[in-house]
């Protein structure tokens, strides 16, 4: 018995020995980027690197939107994440619980068609949507980001999922009081599915904020540019202009560590949730 007791000491504290180790490695880089956001250009090729803050990070943000607009760039990713976020969840929501609750014919190719989507990379849809969006005339708009990507085959799995707990029971007892299915989706089905909800919004939030092919192909107007896409406009022919792209990706990270700092119980709690069903 005390054996054993020191058998799995000695494997908890490996365990969270190599977590704590992982940790230092992930926030490392964190922390120089962090750094570097407050130094001058000069200061990346000193040796050995300055490890502590510096004070140039207003004079660096100042520089960066003066040349690349950055502040539009984050209210628009902002702005496209959010909408196209609320728009998603509720698409893939009432999808998943059409496919979880509702019989119709080819119920199951239909879903796994969509599952096949999955399997098709960004780099081979983005011609051909180009190619629609230039003929109905939406280049270079927001919607021609959001719209093509509402009905996303995570966010349609992960809802089917976590629906199908939800008691049949419950649905027909509140058909029998005279409940529409609208209803039945609204008041019953979504708030039982709040901690999966969540976590759909995150994945789908991350998913539309670190997009950038697309992007790239669609938007034309500095004004109009995203996050990524004002990034890439950064690294010149002749020169990387390093302090303003540490300031940049020091920016981009704040709005996803705050989506994920208010939503991390539900996020954890909504995935396993989804794990748990057939």
């Amino acid at each position: 018995m005390r054996e054993q007791r020191r058998k799995d000491a000695v494997w908890k504290f490996l365990t969270y020995s190599f977590i704590l180790v992982m940790t230092l490695g992930m926030m490392v880089p964190l922390y120089w980027m962090i750094v570097a956001a407050s130094l001058p250009q000069e200061e990346f090729i000193r040796f050995p690197p300055r490890l502590y803050p510096g004070t140039e990070f207003l004079n660096n943000l100042s520089v960066l939107h003066e040349e690349t607009q950055f502040l539009i760039s984050i209210w628009n990713s902002v702005f496209i994440a959010v909408v196209y976020t609320i728009l998603s969840v509720l698409l893939c929501s009432m999808a998943g619980f059409a496919f979880a609750k509702y019989e119709f014919r080819f119920k199951e190719p239909i879903f796994y068609l969509i599952l096949a989507t999955l399997i098709l990379p960004i780099q081979l849809l983005v011609i051909p949507l180009f190619l629609m969006m230039a003929q109905i005339g939406w280049t270079d708009t927001f919607r021609a980001i959001i719209l093509p990507w509402l009905a996303n085959p995570i966010g349609i799995f992960l809802m089917r999922q976590n629906m199908k707990s939800i008691p049949d029971a419950l649905l027909e007892s509140a058909r029998m009081d005279g409940a529409t299915e609208f209803q039945l989706f609204y008041r019953i089905a979504l708030p039982a599915m709040r901690s999966s909800l969540a976590a759909l919004a995150i994945i789908l939030f991350l998913f539309q904020w670190d997009l950038f092919l697309y992007p790239l192909v669609i938007l034309e107007d500095p004004g109009n540019y995203t996050i990524p896409v004002a990034l890439s406009g950064l690294e010149e022919s002749r020169r990387i202009n390093f302090d303003q792209i540490m300031v940049a990706s020091s920016l981009a990270i704040i709005p996803m560590a705050i989506l994920f700092l208010f939503l991390q119980k539900q996020f954890v709690s909504g995935i396993l949730a989804g794990s748990l069903k057939e």
